[in-house]
């Protein structure tokens, strides 16, 4: 996982770019030669693409980044927006916090995470079943014998950790902090019609067009519990609310579904045909808007209700 800093030249001449890949293999400075062809208007500012994400990269060279690409020229490269050549001139190796690190035991990381070793394999095509470890390997020996970048291996089981590892309000405790007039804040993620069959009465409705609304009501520090069907979704907006800087963000254990089943049993219990094209509502947008200002957020209780009597 790095970021990557680029330059490039940028034309849609095929002619042009041939004519500047020579001259730099001539030795003309990059530079120069961005001003002379280029035609994006990165050229501005010598080129500079800024910083991005390896994939960002990677998906106009049509190939990963590592640091041995540190300082090269690549390209010609013709993408579908036209030709490109490329100087990698900076790369961050981004680091992961968690407790795995270099010097950790395989032994030991299978205690923290028992899915470690399908990870390895999965990922890096490492360890079991082909090759067992040994009892003193650690990730770091684990990563030379294998010629993997450690950074890469330890990012990859931090992240796996995170998400694993949330922060979970059982259906008793939730119940209990209701009883008492200490109720959190509730997000239900979940989508309209699911609310419909059963809900938390004064939950909060979030989704892609009002969610900058709704979270720029509350403190980064409120306590936020998320209501999804059966715990499935809420790790992955815990992550996105961290993202945001919110610090105290949890999930309701086995979401809606278990609720119903152990604390609200007049309430409708439902089934999802993931293979009939079942999907959530979007609440974040694909191309990273994080929705629109100005929408009200409602809550559960200004809608109809199931037909069922809550206590």
């Amino acid at each position: 996982m790095i970021k990557v800093r680029a330059s490039q030249i940028f034309t849609h001449s095929m002619e042009d770019i041939v004519a500047a890949k020579k001259l730099l293999d001539d030795g003309d400075p990059f530079e120069e030669l961005v001003t002379r062809y280029s035609t994006c208007p990165s050229k501005e500012n010598a080129g500079d693409l800024g910083w991005m994400p390896e994939d960002n990269l990677q998906s106009i060279m049509g190939q990963k980044v590592s640091e041995a690409d540190l300082g090269k020229i690549i390209g010609p490269v013709h993408s579908q927006y036209g030709y490109h050549l490329l100087r990698i001139s900076e790369i961050e190796v981004e680091k992961i916090s968690g407790p795995f690190d270099a010097e950790l035991s395989l032994e030991a990381a299978n205690k923290i995470l028992p899915e470690v070793h399908t990870i390895l394999f999965k990922e890096f095509h490492i360890g079991l079943p082909v090759t067992p470890y040994k009892k003193e390997e650690t990730i770091g020996t684990l990563c030379k014998t294998h010629e993997k970048n450690i950074q890469d291996v330890i990012n990859l089981l931090n992240k796996g950790f995170a998400e694993t590892n949330i922060a979970v309000m059982t259906c008793n405790e939730l119940k209990a902090r209701i009883d008492s007039n200490n109720k959190p804040t509730l997000l239900d993620v979940r989508e309209s019609w699911e609310r419909d069959i059963s809900k938390i009465e004064g939950s909060h409705i979030i989704n892609s067009e009002n969610n900058e609304h709704v979270l720029g009501t509350f403190e980064k520090n409120r306590e936020i519990v998320l209501i999804d069907w059966k715990q499935d979704r809420a790790p992955s907006f815990i992550k996105w609310l961290n993202q945001r800087g919110f610090t105290n963000v949890k999930c309701l254990e086995g979401g809606i579904d278990l609720w119903s089943e152990k604390i609200e049993t007049r309430q409708n219990r439902y089934d999802i045909d993931e293979d009939n094209e079942y999907r959530y509502e979007d609440i974040l947008e694909e191309d990273g808007d994080h929705g629109h200002d100005g929408h009200d957020h409602e809550e559960d209780g200004d809608h109809e209700h199931d037909g069922h009597d809550h206590p």
